[in-house]
């Protein structure tokens, strides 16, 4: 059994412990990065999360994800949920915009099937994220990486983004900035008229 343990990727979940552990999650915070980015944080939460810009399969309006993505020869690359909203999008129309701590790119969402492409990826997660590459590993079945992973891209949802020229969803702006200055300014009024009672 597979279950997402963020927006962006993929995990066992022999016990069915994820989807308990989801429940007690409210569904609003998987808002807060699009928050944080609206205060002005992408440069900061934009290191592991890449806000991506889509258009909803069946409103036709804007809709935004943070999952969590990673870099391998350049490339940006996200094993995504396959229920997750984001990604049913992009199945129906591929071009998105994503927004990441080194900028802003209108792309096409493209999922790798090129056995090459495939390999070198995995091979990547093995030596940077051996947990995450393990799982998917039993969860596959994958023995050998050469023969087994290119045997199952089916069933392995990665993608990456290809930039475009074409017409994209706008990227989201910050435009929440000032209010974390005045909410830090707000508190620490608060704070300097509390010890002032207090004398």
């Amino acid at each position: 059994m597979m279950s997402h343990e963020s927006k962006g990727l993929i995990r066992i979940d022999p016990a069915g412990t994820g989807q308990a552990l989801r429940s007690l999650i409210p569904p609003e915070a998987a808002q807060l990065p699009i928050l944080l980015w609206r205060l002005g944080l992408g440069k900061l939460i934009g290191q592991v999360l890449m806000l991506i810009s889509t258009t909803g399969r069946r409103s036709g309006l804007v809709r935004r994800a943070a999952p969590e993505y990673f870099y391998v020869n350049g490339k940006k690359y996200v094993l995504a949920d396959p229920e997750a909203q984001w990604y049913q999008n992009v199945q129906a129309n591929p071009a998105a915009t994503v927004q990441t701590a080194y900028g802003t790119e209108t792309v096409i969402v493209r999922r790798v099937t090129d056995r090459e492409e495939l390999t070198a990826v995995f091979v990547t997660l093995l030596h940077n994220r051996p947990t995450t590459a393990n799982s998917i590993s039993r969860d596959l079945g994958v023995q050998s990486v050469e023969d087994d992973l290119a045997a199952n891209t089916e069933r392995l949802p990665l993608v990456t983004f290809d930039h475009t020229d074409l017409p994209t969803p706008p990227p989201l702006e910050a435009d929440l900035r000032w209010a974390l200055p005045v909410s830090i300014g707000v508190l620490y009024a608060l704070w300097q008229l509390r010890k002032a009672l207090r004398r």
